[in-house]
């Protein structure tokens, strides 16, 4: 409510009839989250080109008539904004297991961010961020929000990297590297219908986390020697 400070007891007749009028059910106020999430979903599944909108709204419980209301843009722009929605949601959870587990741990935790989307169905397993990109070249915008999402996994990365010593020459690459591998092994874990090739990559990474610190620790001994 746009005036919620506002002690109900002052207003008037004509401020209520006003605050009524404008107010929007809370399904309808819901409504557009509700196909961001079935947009999400079905990205992940089906991919940018199969998702067709009758399905989004059916997945996200919502009126298909709605999707236009919400996304004037239609299609592309109803994926464009799943896109960045899950790229936030994953450098959010990112940053917090950074903070509260460690850079080691959080890798390990990396790929369970898109298992459990499909824990039950793993040939489902995917990335929507990574199906928006796919889009490229006949939708660059959604293209471009999926690349935005990416680089910021890097970013979050990179600082935590940067905090632990490693030079930003090595930083860098070795984020990219990160999010590079598990998009493969998402990839690979759907072509399997198995969590196997994705559990393989992220222990492959923290065996490289390791060594790179390693490296790192080692090169500070030998400084200070």
């Amino acid at each position: 409510m746009t005036v919620g400070i506002v002690k109900q007891e002052l207003w008037d007749e004509r401020a209520r009839a006003e605050a009524a009028a404008s107010a929007p059910p809370a399904r309808r106020r819901d409504g557009r989250q509700r196909l961001l999430e079935g947009a999400l979903a079905l990205l992940a599944e089906r991919g940018y080109a199969a998702m067709e909108l009758r399905d989004v709204a059916l997945r996200g419980d919502a009126p298909r008539g709605s999707i236009y209301h919400h996304f004037p843009g239609g299609k592309s722009q109803l994926a464009a904004e799943a896109a960045a929605l899950e790229g936030e949601r994953v450098r959010a959870h990112i940053e917090r297991s950074l903070a509260e587990r460690g850079l080691r741990e959080t890798l390990l935790l990396f790929g369970g961010i898109f298992r459990r989307r499909a824990a039950d169905h793993p040939d489902r397993i995917g990335c929507p961020v990574a199906a928006a990109a796919l889009a490229r070249p006949e939708d660059p915008a959604l293209a471009a929000a999926a690349t935005a999402a990416f680089r910021s996994w890097e970013e979050s990365i990179v600082t935590a990297l940067r905090g632990e010593g490693v030079p930003a020459r090595q930083a860098g690459p070795f984020a990219a590297l990160v999010i590079s591998t598990i998009e493969g092994a998402l990839v690979r874990a759907r072509a399997a219908g198995d969590h196997a090739p994705l559990d393989d990559a992220v222990a492959g990474l923290a065996q490289a986390l390791d060594a790179l610190l390693a490296g790192t620790r080692a090169r500070r001994a030998r400084r200070s020697a």
